[in-house]
């Protein structure tokens, strides 16, 4: 029996153009997961050149950094419902809240500093627990739910607040956000440890594997035994919790509480940044490192901007554009994925069915 040499398919004209097209997508895909990151330094590197006395100074990069502190944490809790598929407008709303809960308990009711801030997390983490139950439990679609109890807590506020503006909170208040560690104010350092502590869980244990799934394929992860609801309820509570600490971010950083809400602004920055953030390093999916570059971002164009003279508007109308241009961006890569998936199987059907009709040559 005479074994069928089979052609060196590398060796040919062909053998280039795979090369060029393997290259090709290789470049792209780093493109595509790096691409934000070299636009933030870029964005950096143009405005500190514009404005070197002004952009290029550590008091600007700790200011800007201390302004999107909030949008970081409220990015967390809207990033943990959207990897279940699902999605809470009423986060701002939520933020807002557990700032009017703070500064009532420790300004009108003369409460500790450290029990009103339990208590006003606590109390976020119930309208988050709250979605939850809603939007699994009575089966409403998280869209109408979260719009309704974002609605609902501005009533809320109105109430426990009894329609009168927080002028000034404690002293002891603004110490624990505006205080500085190594250089940077102490609303940074809770941002940062939130999202490390998300990012690990998220990509370490069994759970954010879990929660994913259950994002991905809602009916493939119940054949492998995960409960869906659970993590879908989990999930905006999670959420809630995370737009307490927000929420007294917010407190320590204005000193005051607005009744009419004092957050309810961030809504679009906390999308924008999200959606743009899952156009990097994992494409077409919420990523913490990606909310975390998409907030710098979004914060030093604007800064620069206003540096350079920019008017009062520039800034909702490059939220508005980046949350427009992340969601067409994450919608294409999700595509690109799963053209590149369906590719794969076609091309190990194709190698299979060579290795096939080369063991039945051989055995001829």
């Amino acid at each position: 029996m005479t074994a069928v040499a089979r052609p060196d398919t590398t060796s040919t004209p062909d053998g280039r153009k795979v090369r060029r097209t393997v290259a090709h997508s290789i470049a792209s895909a780093h493109l595509g997961r790096f691409g934000l990151l070299a636009l933030l330094v870029l964005v950096i590197i143009i405005f500190s050149v514009l404005k070197p006395t002004e952009f290029a100074t550590w008091a600007n990069f700790t200011q800007t950094a201390d302004q999107q502190a909030s949008v970081m944490i409220g990015g967390l809790a809207v990033m943990l419902p959207l990897l279940t598929a699902e999605i809470d407008l009423s986060v701002a709303a939520n933020i807002s809240f557990a700032n009017i809960v703070l500064s009532v308990l420790t300004t009108n009711d003369h409460m500790s500093v450290g029990l009103g801030v339990v208590l006003a997390i606590v109390a976020s983490t119930a309208v988050g627990l709250g979605n939850g139950l809603i939007v699994d439990r009575l089966q409403v679609t998280s869209f109408v739910a979260t719009l309704g109890t974002g609605t609902l807590l501005g009533g809320l506020g109105l109430a426990v607040a009894h329609s009168m503006d927080i002028l000034t909170v404690p002293s002891s208040v603004t110490t624990i956000v505006r205080t500085k560690v190594w250089g940077l104010p102490l609303s940074v350092v809770y941002a940062v440890v939130a999202m490390a502590i998300v990012g690990m869980v998220l990509r370490y244990l069994p759970v954010g594997r879990k929660i994913r799934a259950v994002g991905a394929n809602p009916r493939a992860a119940v054949l492998t035994g995960i409960r869906p609801s659970l993590y879908r309820v989990a999930s905006f509570t999670v959420g809630g919790a995370l737009a307490g600490i927000a929420g007294v971010v917010i407190t320590g950083q204005l000193g005051s509480a607005t009744a009419a809400g004092s957050a309810d602004t961030l809504l679009l920055p906390i999308f924008a940044a999200v959606f743009l953030g899952s156009t990097a390093f994992t494409p077409g999916r919420p990523n913490v490192l990606g909310l975390f570059v998409a907030a710098l971002f979004l914060a030093f164009v604007s800064s620069g901007l206003v540096m350079m003279g920019a008017p009062a508007w520039e800034s909702p109308l490059i939220n508005g554009a980046a949350l427009i241009t992340a969601v067409a961006l994450s919608s294409w890569a999700l595509r690109l994925r799963a053209r590149r998936f369906r590719a794969e199987q076609l091309k190990q059907i194709d190698r299979d069915d060579q290795d096939q009709v080369g063991e039945a040559a051989a055995a001829v």
